[in-house]
């Protein structure tokens, strides 16, 4: 009682339980008396023992020793064990009153000070040692939950928590618990989280799905209201209107006797029994007969259709099911009757059709939610089981009801990664391949769900045929829902230019231009030449608009072996299909997003088939539609895109004529180029005029006197670089070669820019007469302005190379000198001297490094700045290493995927030229590029070494070649 009073007066209280009041038992060892009592200490005051034996009593010194585990972890070592027996505290036993004021000297209360700041420090060490353990536990488990592993997650989760209990901790252990089917578990978890940590919003988070689990949705809604209060996250105000619509669904209804998966109690019961229909009491009683007839079928068969009979005939029954713990009732019984029991969940959570009144979607929805929440992982696997039965009935109800339990995140994974997953997905794949149209809309269904999915990419390239057989069926399908299903399945893999670049092809371009044609064919009478976009619905225009950006994420630009885009079959049948000019005249529209759609698809496609370029030369309406964007410098992307189509047409006299009705060839520079113009854009607007210069001397002479332009084009010079630059500078010598021309540029600019302008005018006419002539190519201006070699750059700059080169020298082979070749190792030199060749060569000396690119000018760059006596530049032809002197036993490609054109031929001279044991390192920071590269790798003969490693934000995957054929 003293010590509280003491402490409520803000005096200082101690003892060994607060100072070890975070440590656990298995950690720290205390040795103390039994009898030892413990008193509030006031400041600078001894803490003393009340006299027993009378005032004349020696001093007993008394202590207990603190010793922590010796257990050493991998990446967090113990700096210092403390094991070693330490005082943390001495107890004097005198016979001084409580009351009365004690007579220390100065020396000992000196020495009592120490002692309380060697506590104190030791305290922190200690508790910074179990900070550092827990965190290391905490991270293993979190590796172990991403692989599904949740009881080993559980484990790792316990033991950071028996070192240092933290919210996040009892947080990550909730989620472990709900997902090993222990609801109660995960709610004492989360309550505990929330109590360390009040404000977290993750903790009411996690408590909420765990009342969801238990059937406490009034509670759930309050802990997500909470959690709500702390910010305005969008998943957890979506988590609440689930909660309150289910809730909706359950008012007014009578409080049956809970049962099943997680009973049900808590949840609203208004009336009394007496006032419960008929129907609901007798649905009442047969779902209580389950559990007692288990063992006897056909009882069970008759029950199971009663129920089905009683949920059709009565609305309000839907809802009671879930009030009497049905879900859990039905499934304990779902081995005896399958068919029976799918259908039963078929009724009451599956949506009839795409058409259905929105006065039917709210029930639904709240239905489905109260069967994701009720279900188990167990439950989901009995579901998956049916799919590959024979029974068309059996399958098709199985996927109607897969496709409502997908809902969840925790069945998505288990469908991709599980130990039948391999089985059941080709299953589901060749049902939309082949199946008949309904059981294809449901496959599709299914597919959605976890189409957009990383792991989904494998089975995508794995099964392409099948796929992309089910999208054209249903793409030339008469039934709507079936080309709803087409779009949504595309949609969902555009993540994946792996996926994509297989399904594109002849076929699906059939398909596709068939779904776009009937869309715009509702309403329009296909024969004007306005796209009247007032005539459709908001919902035909937002589907035409999903339809336009679907085909331009299947226009891939990438040109594999042969120098063809793999999407040039698809352009084609498009344009064979009559489509080109119907986007040409969406082009034209008022809507702006399908205005701003048909450009990007128009743009895309020229990209991929150049001839298509041609039609905005033939036709004047596409060419002011292509003005109008080419011209607006708000939207660099969309500019850039376009401004391919003006490089094509940069030698087309019908194009320049078009340009000329619009803006003046001579003011196309003044007028369309700001600071906020692209590159790209310059860049065409400077080839125009340099063809229009050369074939027309007139024009020549009026832009030798405009003293505007010349300006215009110094600051291009001065401003720009790469391409944009070159070009600015090609076009100032050609006028400079007039007298008029370069005395006006004379008086008109300083004379510091005319002596640098001269020096580079120098330098370009001499490299540009060594190209002319076959010499070495000492001036790239493509290499210097590819977006992917910047991009690499850009990689190349964020990588943290000491953790690379400490993997890399894991990779070497012990008591071996280990060669790396770095491919197109010049594209650093937009990062001054750090170049990716020398800082590997400078950490690691005993490997030589052979630094390979494709360019003359490159290659001696890499030799200027090296600086480093183990790195040798070396010259290659195109995409090859084929000139690399020696075996290689590591190949790093770093970011340099996008930019290959040969990815077989690439690989193939890496194999060729890679030592036994050798390894290939692809490096890239977009993961897409890495799944697509190590599928190219793979079809050239190479197969994974090692898991991906991620390092700054890079992926990392480290390739060797497959043994045998």
């Amino acid at each position: 009682n003293r010590s509280k009073r003491l402490k409520n007066e803000g005096q200082e209280v101690t003892s060994p339980h607060e100072v070890l009041s975070l440590a656990s038992a298995s950690a720290v060892a205390v040795d103390l008396s039994a009898s030892l009592p413990w008193r509030a200490r006031l400041p600078g005051e001894r803490t003393l023992r009340p006299s027993l034996e009378g005032p004349e009593a020696p001093i007993k010194k008394k202590t207990f020793t603190l010793s922590l585990s010796r257990e050493r972890h991998p990446r967090y070592p113990m700096s210092a064990q403390v094991g070693a027996t330490q005082a943390v505290s001495t107890v004097a036993s005198t016979g001084t009153s409580l009351d009365a004021p004690t007579s220390s000297s100065t020396s000992v209360s000196a020495a009592e000070d120490a002692e309380a700041l060697a506590l104190a420090q030791r305290k922190k060490a200690v508790l910074h040692q179990l900070s550092v353990n827990s965190t290391f536990f905490r991270e293993k488990g979190n590796k172990a939950f991403k692989r599904r592993n949740y009881d080993v997650a559980h484990d790792l989760y316990t033991k950071g928590i028996r070192h240092l209990p933290t919210s996040r901790l009892f947080c990550n252990r909730s989620i472990a618990n709900l997902r090993m089917g222990k609801p109660q578990d995960a709610f004492l978890d989360a309550s505990l989280a929330v109590r360390l940590s009040p404000t977290c919003v993750k903790a009411y988070v996690r408590r909420a799905a765990a009342l969801q689990k238990l059937g406490r949705l009034e509670e759930a809604a309050e802990d997500l209201e909470k959690a709500g209060s702390f910010g305005n996250d969008q998943f957890v105000l979506k988590m609440l209107e689930d909660v309150r619509l289910c809730l909706s669904r359950l008012e007014g209804l009578p409080n049956p006797a809970r049962g099943g998966n997680g009973g049900g109690g808590g949840r609203v019961g208004a009336p009394s029994p007496a006032s419960v229909s008929a129907d609901l009491r007798r649905l009442e009683e047969v779902l209580a007969s389950l559990d007692s007839s288990r063992a006897d079928a056909p009882a069970v068969s008759r029950a199971m259709v009663e129920i089905q009979s009683l949920l059709e005939a009565n609305e309000a029954g839907r809802d009671y099911f879930f009030a009497c713990g049905g879900v859990a009732k039905v499934f304990g019984v779902f081995s005896v009757d399958n068919a029976r029991a799918l259908s039963i969940f078929r009724l009451i959570c599956c949506g009839e059709s795409g058409e259905e009144e929105d006065r039917a979607r709210t029930p639904k929805r709240a239905h489905a939610l109260m069967f994701q929440n009720e279900t188990t992982a167990a439950d989901f696997a009995m579901v998956l089981g049916c799919v590959p039965r024979k029974r068309l009935a059996v399958v098709s109800a199985a996927l109607e009801v897969l496709d409502v339990m997908l809902g969840k995140q925790e069945n998505r994974e288990a469908f991709l990664e599980g130990d039948e997953a391999q089985s059941t997905v080709l299953n589901v794949v060749a049902m939309f391949a082949k199946g008949n149209e309904p059981l294809r809309i449901r496959a599709g269904a299914v597919l959605c769900r976890v189409a957009n999915l990383k792991k989904f990419v494998s089975y995508g390239v794995r099964h392409h045929r099948d796929l992309g057989q089910g999208i054209l069926r249903c793409c030339v399908a008469r039934d709507g829902a079936a080309k709803a299903t087409a779009l949504a399945v595309l949609q969902r893999v555009r993540h994946s230019k792996a996926i994509l670049s297989m399904l594109v092809g002849k076929d699906l371009g059939a398909g596709i231009s068939a779904l776009l044609h009937d869309a715009v064919a509702s309403q329009d009478a296909g024969e004007g030449r306005v796209f009247a976009s007032a005539a459709y619905t908001e919902d035909q225009l937002d589907q035409l608009a999903n339809i336009l950006e679907i085909c331009t994420s299947l226009c891939l630009p990438r040109r594999p072996q042969g120098g063809q885009s793999v999407s040039k079959e698809f352009v084609t049948e498009l344009s064979d299909k009559g489509t080109w000019t119907l986007v040409m005249r969406m082009m034209e529209t008022s809507d702006g997003r399908i205005r701003g759609a048909a450009t990007d698809l128009f743009a895309s496609a020229c990209r991929c088939l150049p001839e298509l370029c041609f039609l905005v030369a033939r036709d004047k309406d596409a060419f002011h539609a292509f003005f109008d964007v080419f011209a607006d410098s708000s939207d660099r992307e969309r500019q850039t895109l376009v401004s391919h189509i003006a490089n094509v047409l940069g030698n087309i006299p019908e194009f320049h004529h078009l340009l000329s009705t619009r803006c003046p060839l001579g003011d196309l520079l003044k007028t369309l180029v700001t600071d906020a113009t692209s590159d790209q854009a310059v860049v065409a607007l400077c080839r125009i005029l340099l063809c229009v210069t050369k074939n027309d001397e007139d024009f020549k002479d009026r832009l030798c006197w405009d003293v505007d332009l010349l300006q215009c084009l110094v600051r291009l010079w001065y401003a720009r670089a790469g391409a944009a630059k070159f070009y600015a500078l090609q076009l100032l010598q050609l006028l400079l070669s007039e007298e008029r021309a370069a005395r006006i540029l004379t008086e008109s600019a300083s004379e510091g820019q005319v002596m640098v302008l001269i020096e580079d005018l120098n330098k370009h006419r001499i490299l540009a007469e060594a190209q002319e002539t076959g010499g070495a190519s000492l001036f790239a201006p493509e290499a210097e302005d590819d977006l992917f070699v910047q991009e690499r750059a850009r990689l190349v700059d964020q990588l943290d190379v000491e953790k690379l080169c400490e993997y890399l020298g894991t990779l070497a082979q012990p008591g071996r000198e280990t060669v790396i070749t770095e491919v197109c190792a010049a594209s650093g030199t937009m990062l001054g001297a750090r170049l990716l060749c020398s800082q590997i060569a400078g950490r690691m000396p005993s490997s030589p490094v052979y630094a390979v690119d494709w360019h003359r000018a490159l290659v001696d760059r890499v030799a200027a700045r090296a600086g480093s006596g183990r790195v040798y530049p070396t010259l290659c032809d195109y995409e090859t290493i084929d000139r690399v002197p020696v075996a290689s036993g590591l190949v790093v490609l770093a970011g340099l995927w996008q930019s290959l054109e040969d990815p077989p031929q690439m690989f193939l001279s890496i194999k060729a030229k890679l030592e036994q044991g050798g390894r290939l390192v692809l490096m890239e920071r977009d993961g897409e590029c890495l799944e697509d590269a190590k599928h190219w790798a793979r079809k050239s003969g190479f197969e994974r070494f090692a898991e991906p490693k991620h390092i700054s934000g890079c992926c990392i995957c480290v390739m060797g070649v497959r043994a045998g054929p």
